[in-house]
């Protein structure tokens, strides 16, 4: 099966809002909300889990406002890290032959055509893993920072694991795409997307 693991469980302490992170609205609509729409639309994503934590008390109690077929999965919330291998451990009891496709929730604008093209890519692939990577311009024209960056290329915080906790041989995709580029972690890129937005949506 292939699970989308919606990572929703950080403090979002960069931000510095008086929200939870995947609370914050862009354009009057909750991160996580960009998100979990471009998700459920796959064709490809056979089930929805979202992680959420002690720090993202309020994201669970909207999660279970909505509709929808989904699974919500506590973790602690200690860090990304931390969180990744309880998930990877949780699957692995179930199945080593899991596909997990995690996605962060400060990523509104990742369009399900990338998320499927993503999955394609993996789908056809001999690697266990993948990682998609972002060229280091599109930050630098867009005016946006960036934590990490190696040869060029900055991590986008989507990336494919198979359901197993081992470190997994990985391959990795290169997608030139602004929308893989706006992960909302201050009130500057939180600026920036609603350019974006307002340019490419209304």
């Amino acid at each position: 099966m292939i699970y989308a693991i919606l990572m929703s469980g950080g403090m979002g302490t960069r931000l510095k809002v008086p929200c939870e992170k995947p609370l914050f609205e862009l354009c009057g609509k909750p991160l996580i909300k960009y998100v979990l729409d471009n998700l459920q639309a796959s064709k490809l994503i056979d089930k929805i889990i979202i992680a959420v934590s002690p720090h993202t008390r309020e994201t669970t109690n909207y999660l279970n406002s909505l509709d929808g077929d989904f699974q919500i999965l506590d973790t602690s919330g200690d860090d990304y890290l931390t969180d990744l291998s309880y998930i990877l451990d949780y699957f692995e009891k179930q199945s080593k032959d899991d596909i997990l496709l995690f996605i962060n929730a400060d990523l509104p604008f990742i369009s399900t055509e990338t998320i499927d093209c993503v999955l394609n890519h993996y789908l056809k692939s001999d690697k266990d893993a993948l990682s998609t990577l972002v060229p280091v311009e599109i930050f630098k024209e867009l005016g946006l920072q960036y934590s990490y960056e190696f040869n060029g290329l900055v991590p986008s915080g989507l990336n494919v694991l198979r359901s197993v906790n081992i470190v997994q041989d990985e391959d990795q995709l290169i997608i030139p795409k602004v929308e893989l580029a706006l992960n909302i972690n201050t009130l500057l890129d939180s600026k920036v997307a609603e350019k974006y937005y307002n340019r490419y949506y209304i």
